[in-house]
Protein backbone atom coordinates (compact mmCIF):
# COMPACT_ATOMS: atom_id res chain seq x y z
CA UNK A 1 0.00 0.00 0.00
CA UNK A 2 2.69 2.69 0.94
CA UNK A 3 4.54 1.55 -2.23
CA UNK A 4 1.55 2.35 -4.35
CA UNK A 5 1.11 5.94 -2.28
CA UNK A 6 4.30 6.26 -3.50
CA UNK A 7 3.91 5.66 -6.90
CA UNK A 8 0.76 8.04 -7.17
CA UNK A 9 2.85 10.69 -5.67
CA UNK A 10 5.34 10.64 -7.78
CA UNK A 11 2.88 10.08 -10.71
CA UNK A 12 1.25 13.37 -9.42
CA UNK A 13 4.67 15.09 -9.36
CA UNK A 14 5.41 13.87 -12.63
CA UNK A 15 1.81 15.78 -13.86
CA UNK A 16 2.34 18.43 -11.90
CA UNK A 17 6.21 19.33 -13.47
CA UNK A 18 5.04 18.78 -17.06
CA UNK A 19 2.03 21.38 -16.65
CA UNK A 20 4.26 23.86 -15.54
CA UNK A 21 7.24 23.20 -17.67
CA UNK A 22 6.40 21.09 -20.28
CA UNK A 23 5.86 24.01 -23.07
CA UNK A 24 9.56 25.22 -22.02
CA UNK A 25 10.19 21.44 -22.55
CA UNK A 26 8.73 21.29 -26.01
CA UNK A 27 10.18 24.60 -27.46
CA UNK A 28 13.35 23.69 -26.25
CA UNK A 29 13.13 20.20 -28.29
CA UNK A 30 12.10 22.65 -31.45
CA UNK A 31 14.57 25.06 -30.72
CA UNK A 32 17.48 22.34 -30.45
CA UNK A 33 16.22 20.50 -33.48
CA UNK A 34 15.69 23.92 -35.52
CA UNK A 35 19.33 24.94 -34.38
CA UNK A 36 20.70 21.15 -35.98
CA UNK A 37 19.27 21.22 -39.22
CA UNK A 38 20.76 24.78 -39.24
CA UNK A 39 23.86 23.93 -38.18
CA UNK A 40 23.93 21.17 -40.86
CA UNK A 41 22.60 23.38 -43.58
CA UNK A 42 24.79 25.84 -42.58
CA UNK A 43 27.95 23.59 -43.09
CA UNK A 44 26.36 22.35 -45.94
CA UNK A 45 26.37 25.95 -47.72
CA UNK A 46 29.93 26.39 -46.32
CA UNK A 47 30.80 23.57 -47.95
CA UNK A 48 29.42 24.19 -51.44
CA UNK A 49 30.87 28.13 -50.98
CA UNK A 50 34.63 26.20 -50.63
CA UNK A 51 33.80 23.95 -53.56
CA UNK A 52 32.62 27.13 -55.81
CA UNK A 53 35.87 29.27 -54.70
CA UNK A 54 38.14 26.47 -55.79
CA UNK A 55 36.88 26.00 -59.10
CA UNK A 56 36.99 30.15 -59.52
CA UNK A 57 40.51 29.66 -58.03
CA UNK A 58 41.67 27.13 -60.34
CA UNK A 59 40.49 28.95 -63.14
CA UNK A 60 42.31 31.72 -62.15
CA UNK A 61 45.33 30.21 -62.21
CA UNK A 62 44.90 28.48 -65.42
CA UNK A 63 44.26 32.35 -66.76
CA UNK A 64 47.99 33.52 -64.92
CA UNK A 65 49.70 30.49 -67.13
CA UNK A 66 47.97 31.74 -70.53
CA UNK A 67 49.19 35.11 -68.97
CA UNK A 68 45.34 36.34 -69.31
CA UNK A 69 46.15 39.01 -66.19
CA UNK A 70 43.10 40.82 -67.20
CA UNK A 71 41.01 37.91 -66.83
CA UNK A 72 42.64 36.92 -63.44
CA UNK A 73 41.88 40.28 -62.21
CA UNK A 74 38.34 39.97 -62.83
CA UNK A 75 38.47 36.55 -61.21
CA UNK A 76 40.03 37.63 -58.14
CA UNK A 77 37.46 40.39 -57.61
CA UNK A 78 34.66 37.85 -57.99
CA UNK A 79 36.18 35.48 -55.27
CA UNK A 80 36.52 38.68 -52.77
CA UNK A 81 33.48 39.42 -53.47
CA UNK A 82 31.33 36.28 -53.44
CA UNK A 83 33.87 34.09 -51.49
CA UNK A 84 35.66 36.18 -49.15
CA UNK A 85 35.24 34.09 -45.89
CA UNK A 86 37.21 31.06 -47.96
CA UNK A 87 40.94 30.79 -48.27
CA UNK A 88 40.94 31.39 -51.82
CA UNK A 89 39.79 34.87 -51.98
CA UNK A 90 43.16 35.79 -50.15
CA UNK A 91 45.24 33.22 -52.18
CA UNK A 92 43.65 35.05 -55.40
CA UNK A 93 44.59 38.55 -54.37
CA UNK A 94 48.07 37.27 -53.39
CA UNK A 95 48.24 35.85 -57.09
CA UNK A 96 47.13 39.26 -58.40
CA UNK A 97 49.41 41.17 -56.43
CA UNK A 98 52.28 39.16 -58.16
CA UNK A 99 51.22 39.55 -61.32
CA UNK A 100 50.83 43.25 -61.09
CA UNK A 101 53.78 43.61 -59.21
CA UNK A 102 55.83 41.73 -62.02
CA UNK A 103 54.22 44.53 -64.24
CA UNK A 104 55.30 47.62 -62.19
CA UNK A 105 51.69 48.45 -61.00
CA UNK A 106 52.71 48.88 -57.63
CA UNK A 107 50.10 50.61 -56.83
CA UNK A 108 47.29 47.48 -57.53
CA UNK A 109 50.28 45.15 -55.97
CA UNK A 110 49.45 47.01 -53.06
CA UNK A 111 45.77 47.11 -52.97
CA UNK A 112 45.76 43.44 -53.37
CA UNK A 113 48.07 42.97 -50.13
CA UNK A 114 46.38 44.56 -48.04
CA UNK A 115 43.14 43.41 -48.41
CA UNK A 116 44.65 40.04 -47.51
CA UNK A 117 46.06 41.86 -44.52
CA UNK A 118 42.72 43.37 -43.69
CA UNK A 119 40.43 40.28 -44.56
CA UNK A 120 42.64 37.09 -44.72
CA UNK A 121 41.00 34.50 -42.40
CA UNK A 122 44.52 32.95 -42.00
CA UNK A 123 47.33 34.37 -39.94
CA UNK A 124 49.72 32.69 -42.35
CA UNK A 125 48.34 34.09 -45.15
CA UNK A 126 48.07 37.50 -43.71
CA UNK A 127 51.73 37.07 -42.53
CA UNK A 128 52.78 36.02 -45.87
CA UNK A 129 50.91 39.20 -47.29
CA UNK A 130 52.98 41.86 -44.67
CA UNK A 131 56.07 40.42 -45.48
CA UNK A 132 55.05 40.90 -49.71
CA UNK A 133 54.35 44.18 -48.60
CA UNK A 134 57.43 44.75 -47.03
CA UNK A 135 59.30 44.17 -49.99
CA UNK A 136 56.91 46.33 -51.94
CA UNK A 137 57.50 49.27 -50.24
CA UNK A 138 61.41 49.04 -49.98
CA UNK A 139 61.52 47.94 -53.38
CA UNK A 140 59.51 51.91 -54.29
CA UNK A 141 61.77 53.71 -50.95
CA UNK A 142 58.96 53.60 -49.30
CA UNK A 143 61.10 53.39 -46.10
CA UNK A 144 58.49 54.54 -43.15
CA UNK A 145 55.61 52.58 -44.28
CA UNK A 146 58.09 49.23 -44.42
CA UNK A 147 59.55 49.84 -41.14
CA UNK A 148 55.92 50.21 -39.39
CA UNK A 149 55.29 46.40 -40.90
CA UNK A 150 58.73 45.23 -39.96
CA UNK A 151 58.14 46.19 -36.09
CA UNK A 152 55.10 44.42 -36.61
CA UNK A 153 54.89 40.91 -34.08
CA UNK A 154 55.92 37.70 -36.00
CA UNK A 155 56.17 34.10 -35.46
CA UNK A 156 59.71 32.41 -34.55
CA UNK A 157 59.66 30.70 -37.68
CA UNK A 158 59.68 33.99 -39.78
CA UNK A 159 62.78 35.54 -38.04
CA UNK A 160 65.15 34.75 -41.13
CA UNK A 161 62.67 36.17 -43.39
CA UNK A 162 62.39 39.13 -41.32
CA UNK A 163 66.21 39.52 -40.34
CA UNK A 164 66.54 39.76 -44.62
CA UNK A 165 63.84 42.47 -44.97
CA UNK A 166 65.73 44.71 -42.16
CA UNK A 167 68.60 44.02 -44.05
CA UNK A 168 67.14 44.96 -47.68
CA UNK A 169 65.92 48.24 -45.49
CA UNK A 170 69.16 49.09 -44.15
CA UNK A 171 70.74 48.51 -47.37
CA UNK A 172 68.04 51.08 -49.38
CA UNK A 173 68.90 53.34 -46.83
CA UNK A 174 72.55 53.30 -46.98
CA UNK A 175 73.33 52.39 -43.73
CA UNK A 176 75.51 48.86 -45.09
CA UNK A 177 76.70 48.23 -41.39
CA UNK A 178 73.04 47.41 -40.39
CA UNK A 179 72.11 45.69 -43.59
CA UNK A 180 75.31 43.29 -43.25
CA UNK A 181 74.38 42.83 -39.40
CA UNK A 182 70.46 41.46 -40.27
CA UNK A 183 72.10 39.43 -42.94
CA UNK A 184 74.33 38.05 -40.65
CA UNK A 185 71.11 37.46 -38.46
CA UNK A 186 69.47 35.68 -41.59
CA UNK A 187 71.75 33.57 -42.51
CA UNK A 188 72.21 32.41 -39.01
CA UNK A 189 68.86 31.04 -38.88
CA UNK A 190 68.29 30.16 -42.69
CA UNK A 191 67.61 27.31 -44.48
CA UNK A 192 70.81 25.49 -45.93
CA UNK A 193 69.59 26.44 -49.35
CA UNK A 194 69.28 30.38 -48.71
CA UNK A 195 72.70 30.55 -47.53
CA UNK A 196 74.27 31.46 -50.32
CA UNK A 197 71.77 33.92 -51.69
CA UNK A 198 71.89 35.88 -48.17
CA UNK A 199 75.62 36.10 -48.37
CA UNK A 200 75.27 37.15 -52.15
CA UNK A 201 72.99 39.90 -50.97
CA UNK A 202 75.35 40.71 -47.87
CA UNK A 203 79.29 40.56 -49.95
CA UNK A 204 77.03 42.83 -52.49
CA UNK A 205 77.14 45.74 -50.14
CA UNK A 206 78.87 48.33 -50.85
CA UNK A 207 81.71 49.88 -48.40
CA UNK A 208 79.85 53.11 -48.22
CA UNK A 209 77.85 53.64 -44.61
CA UNK A 210 75.52 56.68 -45.34
CA UNK A 211 72.02 56.92 -43.79
CA UNK A 212 69.30 57.95 -45.15
CA UNK A 213 66.05 58.62 -44.10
Amino acid sequence: MADHETDDEQLRAIKEWWKENGRSVIAGVVIGVGSLIGWKGWNAYQEQQAIEASDRYNQMRNSILAQNIDSVVVQAEQLKTQYPSTPYASWGALLVAKAKESEGDTLEAIENLQWVIDNGKQDTVKTLAKLRLVRVYIANSDYPKAQALLDQQYPLAYNSLLQELRGDLHAGRGDNQAAREAYDEAISTSEAGEVEYLKMKRDNLGSSNKSNA
